[in-house]
């Protein structure tokens, strides 16, 4: 937990499960949506971030799937935590994709990128030499940990509703609506938004803060 790269790695797979986690509740189970989607914003200068959770969903299922994502949020907390067998999956979608981008210059830029600045102390060699070792370190604890201090009680989310209108004095033909190919359930990595939303699909967004955890916990 002391290694400079440990919040960063934790936090991606915090994402990855989470994503996982609303999908299987929000959508299969409670067929609530076609899309949740949680992301994480964080800073290499700034000791915190914060996260997202976006669902699109019909006016009359809003409500009840912004509830659904607040109840998945509490129950990765409490009551149904983070097992073996989901750490080892979000794992191997985290170390797959920092295979496949390992690839790309435009990765090595944004690794290398601030290595030497003063400013940025969490970030040097070890952060692209140890990736693969912290990476496989990680525990299921030491997410549980990482959970807690990122702002999922009631009082500390922001939650709001918000829809899609057509403005006024524009009209839209049936040539010009996009309609959606049938979407097949995906696993093994995170959901990615699609804004197809109509003028009756609200957008809900549940947010919160990230503290970063104390190496003495």
């Amino acid at each position: 937990r002391s290694h400079p790269l440990f919040a960063n790695i934790a936090l991606s797979l915090v994402s990855e499960i989470a994503n996982r986690r609303l999908f299987s509740t929000v959508r299969e189970r409670k067929q609530l949506t076609y899309d949740a989607n949680f992301s994480l914003t964080g800073f290499e200068r700034l000791l915190g971030g914060w996260f997202l959770v976006t669902v699109t969903a019909s006016k009359e299922k809003a409500q009840q799937a912004l509830d659904a994502c607040k109840e998945t949020l509490h129950a990765l907390r409490k009551t149904n935590p983070i097992t073996p067998d989901n750490l080892e999956s979000a794992k191997r979608v985290v170390l797959n994709r920092h295979e496949g981008e390992l690839r790309t210059t435009g990765y090595w830029a944004m690794m290398m990128s601030g290595l030497q600045q003063e400013s940025i102390p969490l970030k040097g060699p070890l952060s692209v030499t140890d990736f693969n070792a912290v990476v496989e370190s990680i525990t299921s604890r030491d997410l549980q940990l990482t959970l807690e201090c990122m702002g999922m009680e009631e009082n500390e989310l922001y939650t709001a509703i918000g829809k899609t209108v057509q403005p006024e004095g524009v009209e839209s033909s049936e040539d010009d609506i996009v309609k959606a190919s049938p979407m097949m359930g995906r696993r093994g990595g995170a959901l990615m938004m699609k804004n197809s939303s109509s003028k009756t699909s609200p957008l809900n967004k549940l947010g919160g803060w990230v503290v970063p955890p104390s190496k003495s916990q």
